[in-house]
């Protein structure tokens, strides 16, 4: 069972391996950052909380966020005086919501990784080496230049790697509710590859 945390809406499911919440000042005349992040108002937790973390802050997860509810206030379909549940992302990997909960001046926000992405019950570290650590440059069966290590974390005798690959976005261009995000993979280590 996953931990409620102190801050957010607390939506993220039973087994999510990683949670995160926050109650942000939402500034809706904003030109482009509508949502301040308070730090003594964000919780997290979860075994992999650190792959969720880096999914937020290094793949862009709440510039993302930002242009969402910038476009959102935009087109007046969110507003600070009516609880109403959006979907900032949604992936393969996490899931992020929000609602004012008609507080005229928060935003309450939780983000979760997906229990089914994790699920790594059949997997086993076959390597003969020690697995590359956060910050180390690996090649990778996958993408054909070196890339950087954001996260290495060990789980259960499971090495989970983290990558961010892609092209970053440009926000300032970003004209819909869904913008692009770089794409932030997670690897688990094989023998001497990652998957």
């Amino acid at each position: 069972m996953t931990a409620r945390l102190n801050f957010g809406l607390n939506a993220h499911p039973d087994g999510a391996p990683g949670c995160w919440g926050a109650r942000a000042i939402l500034r809706p005349h904003r030109s482009m950052s509508p949502i301040d992040l308070v730090p003594n108002r964000q919780s997290g937790g979860g075994e992999l909380f650190a792959v969720l973390a880096s999914l937020l802050k290094d793949a862009g997860g709440i510039e993302v966020a930002q242009a969402r509810v910038k476009s959102l206030l935009d087109n007046a379909l969110m507003s600070s005086s009516e609880s109403k549940v959006f979907t900032l992302i949604d992936n393969d990997m996490m899931t992020m919501v929000a609602d004012t909960r008609a507080s005229y001046g928060y935003l309450y926000i939780s983000a979760w990784l997906k229990p089914e992405t994790f699920d790594v019950s059949e997997a086993k570290w076959g390597g003969s080496g020690e697995p590359p650590e956060a910050g180390e440059t690996v090649k990778t069966s996958v993408w054909q230049e070196p890339i950087e290590v954001l996260t290495s974390i060990n789980l259960h005798g499971h090495r989970f790697l983290t990558f961010l690959t892609g092209r970053p976005v440009d926000l300032t261009k970003a004209t819909s509710i869904d913008p692009r995000v770089p794409k932030l993979a997670v690897g688990l280590t094989v023998g001497n590859e990652l998957r």
